[in-house]
């Protein structure tokens, strides 16, 4: 491998062509140009010619040399990448293009989140003004730091950072640059807010007042079942059986932007088969009864979409409508803030706070594992545990259930 360090200058002739290296001032002016390095590096195994690596501009000999061997380096080890000119906010918006047209797993929700954090947050930056072999990992922690101070909540700057480190991870992976300065970043920490559940007594106020809603059962529904928003609005009434009371849960409605997607659950635990309590029943009774009298009301103008829970002329609803709905019926009862997928975390509530045991309660809430049920709802599973150590505990006969207590007290 051939190399040498050398200084040029970029004074021009008479016909405008750069001396470069054959400047008089360069021999009797030692401060007269800059340093540079020459590498060849072999064929290039896809174009078949040869690799020819040349970088100016540094200040001094020593800096020249240092970069030339740190290329040498990497040339020997199969890691050099040359700089390229391609800025950041070409390069993230052909990598997400890229994730779109191949269908890596992005919901419609999620694609819509990237982006527009990739147009509003990322591209404007100076980060994304760069050029993507120049970035390093202090210019993405610069990145967040300029996030957080902005007022950026904590949560959506790990998203967008999560953004960046998966073009970036892309990128080397591709061998577009030969590191990636996406990982091992400093990340805010997100504090997690203990979900604080409505009263019993609340519960009733808010089906109360909902009860005098069309959607009312809706709302029921939702509380005492455990089903996110896109489930509840998802569901089918291929999905019910009311003869055998079960229902499966296959179908999940969302909104991103204006575009409403249906597919399948968030997980694989999230696919799964209820059975109706007595409540959940006589709500989808009475709800189906309700909506045969629509639609014989409406008669051709009413559609038949399959859905449980639609508008009048039995369209689904959307996802939006659903929450605003909810929210203007909690305002009327004037009870504590509480969004739509709130009424999941109640249903929790109301299942531990009645001693239901825990992994029952992960698997009809349709989380990947029982940790992360305990996770969630760790504040509330302490009374529930002690009331249902104390009701087996009860279940055994004994002559004198104070007798140790007097024991100890006696000594």
């Amino acid at each position: 491998m051939a190399e040498s360090v050398y200084r040029r200058c970029g004074c021009r002739d008479d016909q405008g062509k750069q001396l470069g290296t054959a400047c008089l001032k360069l021999s009797s002016d030692p401060k007269h140009g800059t340093w540079a390095y020459y590498l060849a590096a072999g064929i290039d195994p896809k174009s078949g010619r040869r690799r020819q690596i040349r970088q100016a501009g540094f200040r001094t000999k020593q800096e020249a040399q240092k970069a030339r061997n740190a290329a040498a380096s990497k040339i020997d080890a199969g890691t050099y990448v040359a700089p390229s000119k391609q800025l950041y906010a070409d390069y993230i918006d052909q990598w997400f293009e890229r994730r779109q047209r191949t269908g890596e797993g992005l919901r419609a929700t999620t694609a819509d989140n990237y982006a527009r954090y990739i147009r509003n947050d990322i591209k404007p930056t100076t980060l994304g003004r760069m050029k993507l072999t120049d970035i390093r990992r202090f210019h993405v922690n610069a990145f967040i730091d300029d996030l957080v101070s902005s007022g950026r909540g904590a949560t959506t700057v790990r998203r967008i950072a999560a953004v960046v480190q998966g073009s970036l991870k892309a990128a080397w992976h591709d061998d577009l640059i030969d590191h990636n300065p996406g990982a091992g970043l400093k990340l805010p920490v997100v504090q997690k807010k203990k979900f604080e559940p409505w009263q019993p007594g609340q519960v009733g106020v808010y089906l109360d007042t909902a009860s005098h809603h069309r959607l009312g059962g809706m709302f029921e529904f939702s509380m005492f079942s455990g089903l996110r928003r896109g489930e509840v609005i998802g569901l089918r009434w291929d999905d019910v059986e009311l003869a055998r009371r079960t229902l499966t849960i296959r179908n999940n409605r969302t909104q991103a932007g204006h575009a409403i997607s249906e597919g399948e659950p968030k997980t694989d635990s999230g696919r799964r088969t209820l059975t109706l309590s007595d409540v959940l029943s006589d709500v989808l009774i009475r709800w189906k009864l309700a909506q045969r009298e629509e639609a014989e009301a409406l008669g051709e103008l009413w559609t038949d979409t399959g859905y449980v829970f639609t508008m009048p002329d039995g369209q689904p609803l959307k996802p939006q409508y659903a929450t605003r709905t909810f929210e203007k019926l909690r305002r009327m009862t004037n009870l504590p803030k509480m969004t739509f997928h709130g009424q999941r975390h109640e249903s929790a509530s109301l299942l531990l706070a009645s001693g239901t045991d825990i992994a029952l309660v992960s698997k009809m809430l349709g989380h990947t594992s029982v940790s992360i049920t305990a996770d969630i709802y760790s504040h509330l599973v302490g009374s529930a545990d002690r009331e249902a150590s104390e009701r087996a505990a009860a279940l055994v006969p004994r002559e004198n259930r104070n007798a140790h207590t007097l024991h100890t007290q006696g000594a």
